[in-house]
């Protein structure tokens, strides 16, 4: 599996990363540590969680994903091998709220139950309009220089947050945000879509980390499977002129290179030349061996444009050539 930059950091990360928001509540320890196996045998390094995952679901009364990785990454024996993400700040039975007292205590949860010293990358989960971004952005910086974080990612940010952040950090000499973690996909959304705090990739976004050197790190890449599931319809959301012209298009190449359609999506946004890392989340095995094919696509130029040709991210008077 190949590796991606994180951000403008020296560091790396694999270009599939492996959510486990299920894992633990929804997907059994047994089901769960078969994925987390396959996914590493895979050449998979770069894990996905948040400290309130998964709290809404009926009988999950703590956070279970952060402990199951957390014990995966003991009884394997491979927690130096692997990139860990988790997130603060989300709500859903901890705290919405990126307060400086708020950040410490989540993150000292986060540390317990993964079983790690330092947290690979730390994310803030939602945006917090109420605490000054002064103190968020001081309160991670305390915690990279105490050694209990390496990197900062933000997610479900609008844009102009982001970069309001990361001046701020950078006007102290503080770390900054190096990726972005929004909902992002091959189709596009209607614009007027209501997702609640889960926040789609404008074109503002896509710019911003272009220019800025920040990856992405996107979540629901494959919106639930509706690239190759019959039993998956496109959500209503994305039920456009333009994404029906765009469906056709990953439905075809994905007949003739004999694959499932989610890997194509998947491929596509690996694929992109800004640093996309799809979060990919699945329940069995079989989903997962499904979507790892996109590692391993390559798409022709013809094949890439008509991709590409009918609607993208991004504008286009602002490309760096």
């Amino acid at each position: 599996m190949d590796r991606f930059p994180l951000g403008a950091t020296d560091a790396s990360v694999s270009e599939l990363c492996l959510g486990t928001m299920y894992f633990g509540s929804r997907i059994d320890r047994e089901t769960s540590f078969a994925l987390l196996d396959r996914y590493y045998d895979a050449g998979g390094r770069f894990l996905d969680t948040a400290a309130n995952y998964a709290m809404w679901v009926d009988g999950c009364d703590e956070p279970a994903s952060e402990r199951l990785v957390g014990e995966w990454l003991a009884e394997r024996g491979v927690a130096d091998e692997m990139t860990v993400a988790t997130k603060v700040g989300g709500g859903h039975g901890t705290p919405r709220s990126l307060d400086p007292d708020s950040v410490g205590e989540a993150v000292a949860g986060c540390r317990d139950r993964l079983g790690v010293d330092t947290i690979d990358l730390l994310y803030a989960h939602v945006d917090d309009p109420n605490t000054p971004q002064v103190e968020t952005m001081r309160t991670f910086a305390e915690l990279v220089d105490d050694g209990a974080v390496r990197y900062l990612g933000a997610s479900n940010f609008p844009a102009w947050r982001v970069a309001r952040a990361n001046a701020v950090a950078d006007e102290r000499d503080w770390p900054r945000y190096e990726c972005v973690q929004p909902r992002f996909s091959y189709l596009v959304p209607d614009r007027d879509a209501d997702f609640g705090v889960q926040l789609p990739a404008t074109d503002e976004l896509v710019d911003y980390c272009d220019v800025g050197d920040l990856t992405m790190v996107p979540y629901s890449p494959t919106l639930g499977g509706c690239y190759g599931r019959d039993d998956r319809p496109v959500p209503e959301e994305y039920a456009r002129t333009e994404n029906r012209v765009k469906m056709r298009a990953v439905e075809d190449i994905a007949r003739r290179k004999g694959v499932d359609g989610n890997a194509v999506a998947l491929a596509w946004m690996t694929d992109r030349e800004q640093p996309t890392v799809p979060v990919v989340g699945c329940s069995t095995v079989d989903q997962l061996d499904a979507n790892l094919e996109a590692t391993r696509i390559e798409f022709t130029a013809a094949e890439r444009e008509r991709l590409d040709g009918v609607e993208s991210y991004g504008f286009q008077w602002s490309r760096r050539d």
